[in-house]
């Protein structure tokens, strides 16, 4: 983002979730958010703890960025409330980066990756299955081959850095030995979310805010047991 605009950054799609600022002079401040909380939601809380931190008022914001997934179905469904919020009523313009891009981010802000090669992330893993997308950087922030998937069939490539957690599925193991594919940490941050935002930001990828869908990388549990139990009906 150049022309020297407040952007506020969301990222609730991973297990740590916080809340960014990135100021007009280019510095960049971050607000954990408790999303483990049960009794109160903080997303909110925790952005009005940050712009009160900063001096910030809601007319200074002139764009939302959030992670739009995939991730954690509630993370992702407060961040896309608050964010077409922010846009109906204050008219700021709203960005959303993929998860793997702003996965991909996080390792290039602490250096681990090499930014010339493909990037796979693994995103939302549960039982057997992961989101997994390549990040090529001919390919801008948006990821290839991109699906839910096991490992049967997946060859990522002799060169190519996988980044997940450590709910990647036993079965990748056998083929990140065979290939010799890094497995790196992923780590939730706003700043890697503001990062990619502001490229899109400056190459005009805006999105209104009727347009704002999550990115889920799988049905719903809830929405899986309703269609199981009504099946029959």
């Amino acid at each position: 983002m150049a022309d020297g605009s407040v952007m506020l950054a969301l990222e609730t799609a991973d297990r740590m979730q916080e809340v960014g600022l990135r100021l007009a002079d280019g510095a960049f401040v971050a607000e954990p958010v408790d999303g483990a909380a049960r009794d109160r939601e903080d997303l909110v809380p925790a952005i009005d703890r940050l712009c009160g931190r900063c001096g910030v008022s809601p007319a200074e914001i002139a764009c939302v960025a959030l992670n739009a997934g995939p991730g954690g179905f509630t993370g992702l469904r407060m961040a896309h409330a608050a964010a077409q919020a922010l846009g109906l009523a204050m008219g700021v313009k709203l960005v959303q980066v993929h998860g793997a891009a702003a996965a991909a981010e996080c390792a290039r802000l602490d250096r681990v990756i090499d930014s010339t090669l493909p990037v796979w992330v693994a995103l939302a893993c549960k039982g057997d299955q992961a989101w997994l997308g390549r990040m090529d950087p001919a390919c801008g922030h948006d990821p290839r081959d991109g699906g839910s998937r096991t490992a049967d069939g997946w060859e990522p490539g002799p060169t190519a850095v996988l980044l997940a957690d450590e709910h990647l599925p036993a079965a990748f193991g056998p083929i990140l030995a065979r290939w010799g594919v890094r497995r790196l940490p992923r780590r939730g941050r706003a700043e890697a979310v503001a990062g990619v935002a502001g490229r899109l930001l400056d190459a005009g990828r805006t999105v209104p805010p009727e347009a704002m869908v999550p990115i889920y990388p799988r049905e719903a549990e809830a929405v899986r047991l309703w269609r199981q139990r009504h099946a029959s009906r």
